[in-house]
């Protein structure tokens, strides 16, 4: 599914009024990811986000006034941190999601699921709290940003940890838990007037059924090109009301008041 959120934003940004009862989320900086878990390779530290780079297929079904609902699959990959220190092995997420728009203004999901992996061992879990999009005039393509935030739902031990070497994997069952912001600002289209990709194809069939067509035309079929990055957050001990989050490439700008 790409500061998901430079971007990902360097200079986009995204906002969601976010309410946590008790605890305020803290933007994670200075963390650290095992892509390997146990294995050979050492932490990564990560000073603000992870960046993402891959591909998404979206069917549109139109339901009159140029109002639309869609199914979208993705894929990800992440082979950098902050843009320059590498990963390895890389890691690899898979995005599944619905949601409703309409015709060169914007659009809303109302479900999604990422989840992240390294090799073939899944790795995290992450259900979607709120994503949105501007659409270009006159048209149902993303304008740049489509941004998300997700809430763990699973994490393994060993691979996300934070700046003081606390496994996150411990804070997943907690109330506020773990947020994940992703965003992407280079949503770019791409296949026009081909076949969809057969990995993006055999992706959405298996998740929602086969497709209407098969044939890219960027209004009942869309494939995207995405670049992004993401970051963390988890709550802070301090007894505070989350009033906003403004994803800047997912460096946040938040404002907090206390409880």
């Amino acid at each position: 599914m790409s500061n998901f959120l430079k971007k990902s934003l360097l200079g986009v940004a995204a906002s969601t009024a976010l309410m946590a009862s008790g605890a305020a989320h803290a933007v994670l900086t200075n963390w650290w990811l095992d892509t390997d878990g146990a294995g050979a390779a050492a932490a990564v530290q990560v000073n603000q986000y992870v960046d993402l780079n891959g591909q998404a297929l979206v069917q549109n079904t139109f339901t009159g006034g140029g109002n639309f609902n869609f199914n979208e699959v993705g894929f990800f990959n992440s082979a950098l941190a902050d843009s320059s220190t590498p990963l390895s092995p890389i890691l690899n997420s898979t995005f599944v999601g619905t949601g409703s728009g309409n015709v060169g203004g914007s659009l809303s999901f109302l479900t999604g699921t990422l989840n992240i992996f390294s090799g073939i061992t899944q790795i995290a879990s992450f259900d979607l709290v709120t994503g949105s999009g501007n659409l270009q005039a006159g048209t149902v393509l993303p304008n740049g940003a489509v941004s998300f935030i997700f809430k763990a739902t699973s994490l393994s031990a060993g691979y996300f940890f934070d700046s003081g070497m606390t496994d996150l994997s411990t804070v997943v069952s907690s109330p506020e838990g773990l947020l994940f912001g992703f965003a992407t600002t280079n949503a770019i289209p791409i296949n026009t007037g081909n076949q969809a990709s057969a990995g993006l194809q055999t992706q959405y069939v298996n998740e929602f059924g086969a497709l209407a067509q098969t044939n890219v035309d960027q209004q009942n079929l869309l494939q995207l090109s995405n670049n992004g990055q993401f970051q963390l957050q988890v709550p802070e001990p301090a007894s505070l009301a989350l009033l906003g989050l403004g994803l800047v490439g997912l460096a946040s700008v938040r404002r907090r008041t206390k409880a």
